[in-house]
């Protein structure tokens, strides 16, 4: 049966479920349909952070920050030479704290991660804590719809990233009780939290409609302006019609056929959902909307373990081994035994993975390998397997530096003096060749806070020694997206606005940064959200008055 509504949010992702409590407390009626059978979207897989300058959050807690200082900071993360909108990046700062504020005043309950440095702190404008937020949700408070959250095949729920960042280290005794403690309250951190959060604000509390296993397979046009969309569900082809807008918070393009050429890399492998097929792209053409490149390129390397499948179906999941790569007892190499970059900050790897070697025809650094010793195995998680657990089969094993790199396919000769060189420096704690282990926030996000010197470094010495073939893994984050502006509004080739249609979230081209910032993604997802909404229902609003 065909239906009208005010407010259209198409994913009930952290963006969809976002805009669909903005619009809801600003008295619209309000549709979330969603294409699987579960929702949190790509957030849900995520670490959950995010990232917000200059918040009342941070001033709650005596924390001084300012925009002119996260300005400073952006600028040190943009890099020289690079051109930036300033205008517009000051206007989605300020509105960042604005959606920050009014989602906290809503019932989202994002706090402060004490002692979680910005990732390039102490660069200037960047703060030692206070920028990046999370979300604890208990778990019986989404009622029916707990068992429709998307769970996190990637990180361990029950255990809030203020415990585990507390400024004296917790001891591995006190932090297993704190992870029993959390899996029997079912406590949601982490992605899950920050997913459950908008999830409760919009479905539970606010009753908002949402339809699963529903497709948005077109949009409805009238003349130039969005007036509907055509949803593809069991029952059939549905149309649904809008008094105020659409929002596409669809996610990404990452398990689309032609990724890997749009991200220009050897091979992908999306890790986000595999729901994430661009629809974002495919539903805006029709309306004559504008695709741009935005933000630099953003992937990280992982391994798919025998038998992993993502939650609630059968398509095989390649993990990434973020929280893996810093840690002690290991390292990244390619086929010639070299490393290529600081392994403990995944985003210094990228640029060396999209490198091709003209001279040899081949890419510099792909196929590569995740290399470690004994102690790793026996002191750390690695993937589905926790520490001390046997590793399956298809990781090669031998006994000796060189044996390895022989089964592995990697040159003996180059292994051999690449763990020599990096043992030396492990022992001092240093890192000469690429840094590893000098940025606050990586030390405090994926190293052992046990090991000293360096949290991120110690020996490959202890056999037998391990070699993991890498895949390269996406998260969503697509390079290319709609072009929107500082309301959401999807943009056309000429700069016009689409009337009618929105976007957020990594639907969206992100033009406001090129670099990279943990927690962006996710705050620039309800922020637009937020914006969407507000400027759609405007109108309705006033009328209401």
């Amino acid at each position: 049966m065909d239906r009208v509504v005010d407010f259209l949010c198409v994913g009930a992702g952290l963006g969809g479920l976002a805009g669909a409590v903005r619009a809801h407390a600003l008295g619209a009626d309000v549709l979330v349909v969603e294409r699987s059978g579960m929702v949190g979207g790509v957030a849900a897989y995520s670490g959950g952070f995010v990232w917000a300058g200059a918040t009342d959050l941070a001033a709650d807690e005596g924390l001084d920050d300012s925009l002119s200082a996260t300005e400073a900071y952006l600028d040190h993360v943009q890099g020289e030479g690079r051109p930036v909108d300033r205008p517009s990046r000051r206007a989605y700062l300020e509105l960042a704290v604005e959606a920050t504020r009014w989602y906290r005043e809503a019932g989202v309950p994002f706090q402060v991660i004490r002692n979680c440095p910005d990732l390039y702190h102490p660069a200037p404008g960047s703060t030692a804590e206070g920028r990046l937020l999370e979300c604890v949700v208990p778990g019986a408070t989404l009622g029916a719809w707990r068992d429709r959250l998307r769970p996190s095949p990637y990180y361990q729920t029950g255990v809030s990233r203020d415990d585990l960042y507390r400024e004296r280290a917790l001891d591995p005794a006190e932090l297993d009780r704190l992870r029993r403690h959390g899996e029997e309250t079912d406590l949601l951190t982490h992605g899950s939290g920050l997913s459950a959060a908008f999830v409760r604000a919009a479905l539970t509390e606010r009753g908002v409609d949402c339809l699963l296993h529903h497709r948005v397979s077109g949009l409805v046009m009238d003349g130039d302006a969005v007036a509907g969309a055509v949803l593809d569900g069991p029952g059939g082809r549905t149309t649904v019609r809008v008094r105020r807008g659409v929002l596409i918070a669809t996610g990404g393009y990452g398990c689309a056929p032609d990724a890997c050429e749009l991200e220009d890399v050897p091979a992908l492998v999306e890790s986000a959902p595999p729901v994430v097929e661009g629809d974002n792209l495919l539903l805006a053409q029709r309306a004559g909307a504008a695709t741009v490149r935005g933000a630099d390129p953003f992937f990280s390397v992982g391994f798919h373990f025998p038998g992993e499948t993502h939650p609630g179906g059968d398509v095989p999941l390649c993990r990434p081994l973020l929280e893996h790569l810093g840690l002690p007892h290991s390292m990244i190499v390619n086929r010639d035994g070299r490393r290529f970059g600081d392994e403990s900050y995944y985003g210094a790897l990228i640029g060396a993975l999209r490198r091709y070697d003209g001279r040899n025809k081949r890419w510099a650094n792909f196929p590569c390998w995740f290399v470690a010793d004994e102690e790793f195995r026996r002191r750390y998680r690695l993937g589905p397997y926790g520490p001390g657990e046997a590793w399956p089969d298809p990781i090669a094993r031998a006994g000796s530096v060189r044996e390895l790199a022989e089964v592995a396919g990697i040159d003996p000769d180059g292994l051999a003096a690449t763990v020599a060189a990096y043992n030396d420096g492990a022992a001092r704690g240093e890192d000469p060749e690429f840094g590893r282990g000098t940025l606050p926030f990586i030390r405090r996000a994926y190293g052992d806070p046990l090991q000293a010197p360096n949290p991120n470094l110690g020996p490959l010495a202890t056999p037998p020694y391990y070699a993991l073939p890498l895949s390269i893994v996406g998260f969503g984050m697509g390079t290319l997206g709609l072009w929107i502006d500082g309301q959401g509004r999807v943009r056309r080739r000429d700069g016009s606005a689409v009337t009618g249609l929105y976007a957020t979230g990594n639907a969206a081209a992100t033009k406001e940064l090129r670099g990279y910032v943990t927690g962006l993604a996710n705050a620039r997802n309800y922020t637009y959200a937020y914006a969407a909404a507000t400027h759609a229902l405007a109108a309705t609003v006033q009328a209401r008055r």
